[in-house]
């Protein structure tokens, strides 16, 4: 979750490109030279566990929105746009305990710019409410919310499809309270609380 977080162009080119949701919407500003490809809703489910906390956790997902990618001039940089809501519901078998993630957010990337090869500059926005926990009576433990804007270097590895390889951040302003977002949130210590692990 923290690498989404962190890094939302990997994950959502990643996910785009495995989901084959090349969508983009046709409103808002569009850079020049920028073809809208197609459009597309999604929605669906998940589930399974993991045991990355030392303690196993199974989840239930559901989700659905609106994503899409634009071709700038050239063919070889792809601008990313979903727009998303998630639930996730995850329980702990040993002790029955339970808590809830669920977002409603954009990330939209506004500009690519090519600096030298394959390599180019993207300028993305993560807008809204995209991760927040809640306990089992339904109250909010933690919120993360307003805008973050990065600005980040990205090898389309110059073969004309969405995907490459994240390269580096730039540049990040993060705008609003996103307590999941800091270096020292501690998301297992949380989980165990949570589900009386």
């Amino acid at each position: 979750m923290a690498y989404a977080r962190r890094h939302p162009r990997s994950f959502a080119v990643a996910g785009l490109t495995a989901l084959a949701v090349l969508v983009v919407l046709a409103f808002g500003t569009r850079p020049a030279g920028a073809v809208v490809i197609q459009q597309e809703h999604y929605s669906g489910t998940d589930s399974g566990s993991f045991d990355d906390c030392g303690f196993t956790l199974n989840f239930e997902s559901t989700f659905h929105g609106v994503a899409g990618l634009r071709v700038l001039k050239g063919g070889q940089a792809f601008l990313g746009r979903d727009k998303y809501w998630f639930k996730d519901v995850y329980t702990n078998p040993d002790t029955g305990g339970s808590f809830v993630i669920r977002g409603n957010a954009l990330f939209h990337e506004i500009k690519g710019t090519l600096v030298e090869g394959n390599v180019y500059r993207f300028t993305q926005i993560q807008a809204g409410q995209p991760f927040v926990i809640v306990d089992s009576d339904g109250n909010v433990v933690v919120r993360d919310r307003g805008v973050i804007r990065s600005t980040i270097l990205f090898d389309t590895l110059g073969d004309g499809q969405p995907g490459g390889e994240f390269v580096a951040i730039e540049h990040e302003t993060v705008s609003g309270p996103h307590p999941g977002f800091a270096d020292d949130f501690d998301f297992c210590g949380l989980a165990a609380e949570l589900t009386g692990a």
